[in-house]
């Protein structure tokens, strides 16, 4: 990490020159990815047929309710009480409508993001993001907030990111140059950092999977209703990285070995204590983790927020024993090789991967 360590960050109020650097990185996921659009499909909009998960587009569905005369009941259907049992499917059947064809898109499915249920009868299932032609994509802030997690926990590491005290401490994310303050000129090291949309994605690309806890205080895993739309592993991404100073380019180009340094840190901080070796996946390049999923210590500067987090989760339903849980998800095990020689993606044999983990390749252009 020397050559990390070469290069000085000025802070303080800054006139340097536009520095246009331009960066390709290569995104690869190593398991389910789930970048969320804040959106969920209900029971009621969605069917399971033959093996598949299938979304109707609802305003087409909608439109041949209205013709086959049936669209004040379907409204009547919309609104009952969520039993448990009010699934589109079981309103497509009493109505004797055998048409599954109501524009959308289909999702196979793999068997695996159920669990002790009737298959096909999941939950709330949360969308994956999409842009206005309604292909899966990556936006290019998901990728920056997964590179400022990175620099945060090692180029800025020694700085004082705790703010407040007693019960009102919390994390001060102003600790490095970013955003305005208050009568001085902005000094944003992450407004200098610019990063593209991936290229749009299939819905070929996505499956659909459930969320699993693995507690090590009681060594057991733990299935939770809730479903999510997310990239496959190995679904590759391109996104595109401009910087505009010198400071940001030269962080840019050691982004690789900062973020195995980050790796090898989160790693000792909680993979080691809390997670059996066998759920934890190797390394293919260089880690990054990205999404909704993945757990707290992947977002956060890990070692000040440690006690601050805790905290938090007093105020919520949900409690924080120690560190945690590791967040994992089932999907079909995958292979690799490596001098033609066959790897596998995920070390178990209860298809558990580890939640939101990628790897990336970086390069000036």
């Amino acid at each position: 990490m020397e050559l990390c360590k070469s290069f000085v960050l000025p802070i303080g109020g800054l006139s340097m020159d536009y520095y246009y650097k331009r960066f390709q990185l290569n995104l690869i996921a190593l398991s389910p990815l789930h970048i969320g659009s804040g959106e969920k499909y209900t029971a009621r909009e969605f069917i399971y047929k033959k093996g598949e998960y299938y979304f109707p587009d609802m305003g087409i569905f909608y439109q041949e309710m209205i013709r086959l005369g049936l669209a004040e009941k379907f409204e009547r259907f919309l609104v009952l009480p969520n039993n448990g049992r009010v699934r589109l499917n079981s309103f497509l059947d009493d109505n004797r409508i055998q048409s599954r064809d109501f524009g959308g898109y289909s999702i196979q499915e793999t068997g695996l993001e159920r669990d002790r249920s009737t298959i096909g009868n999941l939950n709330d299932i949360s969308r994956f993001m999409r842009d206005g032609l309604g292909k899966p994509y990556i936006p290019g802030s998901s990728l920056k907030g997964a590179i400022r997690t990175i620099l945060l926990n090692t180029k800025w590491k020694d700085l004082n990111f705790v703010h407040g005290q007693g019960k009102d401490v919390k994390e001060d994310h102003r600790a490095i140059p970013w955003g305005p303050k208050d009568g001085k000129p902005i000094d944003d090291i992450f407004h200098e950092i610019r990063v593209s949309d991936s290229q749009p994605l299939s819905n070929d690309d996505l499956t659909i999977v459930q969320k699993w806890d693995y507690s090590a205080k009681k060594n057991n895993n733990t299935p939770l209703p809730l479903y999510r739309e997310s990239l496959k592993p190995f679904t590759k991404l391109s996104f595109t990285i401009t910087t505009t100073s010198e400071r940001a380019y030269h962080l840019l180009r050691y982004l690789d070995k900062l973020a195995g340094e980050f790796y090898r840190d989160y790693e000792a901080f909680f993979l080691n204590e809390h997670s059996k070796p066998e759920y934890v996946q190797n390394n293919v390049q260089y880690p990054l983790y990205i999404g909704g999923g993945s757990g707290v210590w992947t977002k956060t500067v890990i070692h000040q927020a440690n006690g601050i987090v805790q905290k938090r989760y007093k105020r919520m339903r949900t409690k924080m024993v120690g560190k945690g849980v590791v967040k994992l998800a089932k999907t079909t095990p995958k292979q690799y090789k490596v001098k033609e020689e066959p790897r596998n993606l995920i070390k178990n044999s209860e298809n558990l991967y580890e939640m939101g983990k990628a790897c990336f390749m970086i390069k000036e252009i």
